[in-house]
């Protein structure tokens, strides 16, 4: 992905969601993006399954532009490009079983009745739901965990190389969330399934992925491997989420200082460095020049004038 640009066209004025984003992925590799709500995360995971118009920037997957690919191909690449989403209840056919949930990519592409009743009890044994319970039941009838295994099972039914998970346990309770993230890391080990898993949670990013993107208000703030940026951030925003992560060891139940104030509106972003206005060691520089994404130590890059120590 080179220089992404999502613009969405308000009442109020267009303004960019996601306003140049870069990165590359390799196959069985995992990329976590974190991020504020409304930072063009969620977004710059849709974009790359066409689902938001791309306003901007080269997105390609296995050396094919997507962004250049008329609606019979993307059709076609959606089949390798599949997605989990945030509430699995809503992402789900009310109308429909589990059993016919899960073929639902495989009744698209033609495959028979007969085969998708045949393969489906085994595509439901593999996120854990045994078909003789669940094949019949509806969406209504699941728990949160249960319709996100049925996301899970849906998706992989069409056998993608790539996964994007948008913030897939977020709506679900602590002890479910483990669930999901072990069925994820095992699926993701059997079928070497690339990831982008986006998530607001960054103890989940960490343990979960290879390499992490930080977003702030459509830009990337930092990128690099998960263990380093965690441990090492370069970028005050990154040390700044780091910090609002609750810790009840820790004095006042945080590590550091939460981030203060509100992001700005992506109508009227500010000047020079978008995060300025909240940053605690923001220089005039910082208001007359946006900074660019530079390597501020192997394999880390930042895109910061005055990146942390």
């Amino acid at each position: 992905m080179d220089d992404l640009e999502v613009e969405y066209h308000t009442s109020a004025g267009a303004f960019k969601a996601v306003a140049g984003v870069s990165f590359d992925l390799l196959q069985g590799e995992t990329l976590g993006i974190v991020g504020e709500s409304g930072c063009g995360k969620s977004t710059t995971g849709r974009a790359v399954l066409r689902l938001d118009p791309i306003a901007g920037g080269r997105v390609r997957f296995k050396d094919e532009a997507i962004d250049e690919a008329g609606p019979r191909r993307m059709q076609e690449l959606r089949r390798e490009m599949q997605m989990i989403f945030q509430d699995p209840v809503s992402s789900l056919n009310p109308r429909r079983s589990v059993k016919e949930i899960v073929m639902e990519g495989a009744a698209i592409d033609g495959v028979s009745k007969k085969e998708r009743l045949d393969e489906a009890p085994e595509i439901l044994g593999q996120v854990g739901l045994p078909s003789e319970r669940f094949a019949d039941m509806l969406p209504r009838q699941l728990s949160g965990g249960q319709a996100q295994r049925v996301a899970i099972g849906r998706a992989l039914a069409v056998r993608p190389g790539l996964l994007i998970c948008d913030e897939p346990i977020s709506a679900l309770d602590v002890s479910v969330q483990a669930q999901i993230l072990n069925l994820l890391e095992e699926l993701k080990e059997k079928y070497d399934l690339t990831i982008v898993f986006i998530a607001h949670d960054l103890g989940v990013v960490r343990s979960f992925s290879d390499n992490v993107l930080v977003m702030y208000l459509g830009k990337t703030c930092e990128f690099g491997d998960a263990v380093e940026v965690y441990d090492r951030p370069a970028h005050p925003y990154t040390r700044g989420l780091l910090d609002s992560v609750p810790n009840p060891e820790a004095e006042g139940g945080f590590d550091g200082p939460a981030l203060q104030g509100d992001i700005p509106s992506p109508l009227k972003p500010p000047s020079g460095c978008r995060f300025r206005a909240r940053c605690p060691i923001a220089q005039e520089r910082c208001a007359m020049e946006e900074p660019q994404m530079r390597e501020v130590r192997p394999g880390q890059f930042a895109a910061c004038h005055f990146p942390l120590d």
